[in-house]
């Protein structure tokens, strides 16, 4: 009876209690783009699952946003994902960033953006700019 009462106090593999819980944003970047790379194609059907009603295809690129406008998508198929928020007061961010593209791609984490990562044999430039917001980016860089 013991071990059964201490079995459900334990943390679940890979969710350390100290880590602090996965941002949104973060959360939506690892479905929408990661996920869906390299080609993007399921990008839209995944930002569904985030409250994104569907992305307006612009011509040149998707665009998507929540009803609260607390999470954007911006979406160029086979070439580049980002999903932005409203500036976020936490300074953890950056670093959940690269734990989340280091958990999604097998990679080792990266220490500092911009970062160089191979997704689906493809290599793409990842970011995190928080000027005036947070972006969450990645892209295939030009060849």
């Amino acid at each position: 009876m013991l071990f059964a009462l201490s079995a459900c106090s334990t943390t679940p593999p890979g969710n350390d209690a100290s880590q602090p819980p996965l941002n949104p944003a973060i959360a939506a970047f690892r479905s929408i783009c990661l996920e869906t790379a390299p080609s993007f194609a399921g990008a839209s059907a995944a930002a569904r699952q985030h409250g994104i009603d569907g992305l307006t295809d612009m011509g040149f690129v998707k665009l998507g946003v929540t009803a609260d406008k607390s999470i954007g998508v911006q979406v160029k198929e086979n070439s580049e994902c980002a999903v932005t928020t409203p500036s976020q007061p936490e300074e953890h961010l950056t670093r959940q960033f690269l734990e989340t593209i280091a958990d999604t791609t097998g990679g080792p984490a990266g220490r500092q953006v911009p970062i160089k990562v191979s997704v689906g044999g493809q290599t793409f430039l990842f970011t995190h700019d928080r000027n005036g917001g947070e972006a969450y980016v990645m892209l295939r860089p030009e060849p």
